[in-house]
């Protein structure tokens, strides 16, 4: 087992910070969205829905900015750039006057930075901590829980107090703080290694490609992993869990109303998901450094599963207290869980690819999920048959989860061993 070195623990609580400030800014698209709505009360209430909606996810969907930033440059390179992007997509929201722009403003280009940023700090942590992934990425995705707690009271404070365009400003200037934080992610010896071997792929025989020459063949190579059954299966898993994760935080707070619950009980009730989905992304982090993180990751989804399909049986409060800390704990982890797997299917060379199409077939199923579980509703006329729906959605995403482990670990992509030296050498005699 390698030692984890000093500076590891710094890129750590660097990033939980930049996850803290920058990812986590589509917390705060609730807020906004009333917010907007009273600013352009000219325009449909669905239109102004789906800039919210777009912004939510789009750290999902545009997972792949990422994923090109680093394999192309590094992953300090992304998450400093995904600062400046997320403060130039806010500052422009704030100087906008139609508001049609601001699905490219807002929702597009401040949304991608929140993508850069995910994508980057989590394959920083994946080259500081090769064998201790699940616990470093726990950590670091605690700050997004935190966030459920932070940025909602915070933007309605900056609302309140600077208006709309100066609540964009400030939000942008926090998200900014992810430039700061990825100025200390600086590449290991890994990921310097991985990027020469990208650029300079040898031949048979042993002539190095000029860096700047084009190469089609490396990227056909980076992009092997497509066609592997595991690979197939976990995307199977990422789309099912996040249309049915997005149709519960939809559904369940009307859900609780309509099964007799007040509003603002409901909202105290799912307020516990987000305590105990901190925790679980730590503890469950942790946990994976001595489980095989396929059966935590298939367990978490099958336990929500059984659970999820006793909601129609949870009419008191109390109840609905244990409903809620239970899905809140065993999903919180799911995406710290997510990136573990996947290093351990694709190992870390291929990793950054794979995580960009990964999250967004995320985002995909993100946007898809309640849309869907509504023809449900209106079909049968009963709020439980969207969650039905979803339950089987998690069973789908727990076999599936089970499944990839049916196929051994990637260690590794690219043999570690080379000599830095002795590529540049290679370039040298070509």
């Amino acid at each position: 087992m390698s030692k984890i070195k000093p500076w590891a623990w710094v890129v750590l609580a660097a990033s939980f910070l930049a996850l803290f400030f920058n990812s986590s800014l589509n917390y705060s698209a609730g807020v906004l969205h009333i917010a907007l709505l009273e600013r352009f009360p000219e325009e449909e209430v669905t239109t102004i829905s789906w800039l919210g909606a777009l912004f939510s996810c789009m750290f999902a969907l545009a997972g792949w900015t990422g994923s090109i930033l680093v394999s192309t440059f590094n992953a300090r390179v992304c998450v400093m750039l995904s600062g400046l992007v997320t403060l130039i997509g806010f500052v422009l929201s704030s100087l906008v006057v139609n508001m049609k722009y601001l699905f490219i403003t807002y929702s597009l280009i401040a949304g991608i930075g929140q993508a850069m940023c995910y994508s980057g700090t989590l394959i920083s942590l994946g080259y500081y901590f090769k064998e201790k992934t699940g616990m470093a990425s726990g950590v670091a995705l605690s700050g997004c829980g935190l966030c459920t707690f932070v940025f909602p009271p915070l933007s309605q404070f900056l609302i309140e107090t600077y208006g709309l365009d100066g609540a964009f400003l400030l939000l942008g200037a926090l998200g900014f703080q992810a430039s700061v934080c990825g100025a200390l992610m600086r590449p290991t010896e890994y990921e310097v290694r991985t990027n020469r071997k990208l650029c300079c792929d040898k031949n048979l025989n042993n002539v190095s490609t000029p860096c700047n020459e084009p190469d089609k063949r490396k990227w056909r190579d980076r992009l092997r992993f497509c066609k592997s059954a595991p690979f197939f299966l976990f995307l199977i898993s990422s789309v099912s869990f996040n249309m049915a994760q997005s149709t519960v935080y939809l559904f369940l707070p009307d859900y609780f109303v309509h099964s007799g619950s007040s509003p603002q009980e409901a909202a105290l009730v799912l307020s516990l998901a987000g305590i105990t989905g901190i925790l679980s992304r730590v503890l469950l982090g942790f946990l994976v450094t001595l489980v095989d993180t396929a059966l935590v990751y298939g367990s978490t989804f099958g336990i929500i599963c059984v659970i999820t399909v006793f909601l129609k049986y949870m009419t008191t409060l109390g109840s609905k207290f244990i409903y809620t800390s239970l899905f809140g704990f065993y999903l919180g982890a799911c995406w710290a869980l997510h990136y573990t797997l996947l290093v351990d299917i694709v190992g870390l060379y291929d990793v950054s690819a794979a995580l960009g199409i990964s999250m967004m077939v995320c985002g995909g199923g993100y946007l898809i999920g309640p849309p869907i579980a509504e023809m449900f509703v209106l079909e049968f006329g009963d709020y439980y048959y969207a969650f039905a729906f979803t339950a089987a959605l998690f069973l789908l995403a727990s076999i599936t989860g089970f499944a990839v482990r049916t196929w051994p670990k990637k260690v590794d992509g690219l043999n570690i061993e080379i000599d830095i030296n002795d590529v540049d050498k290679a370039i040298q005699r070509y």
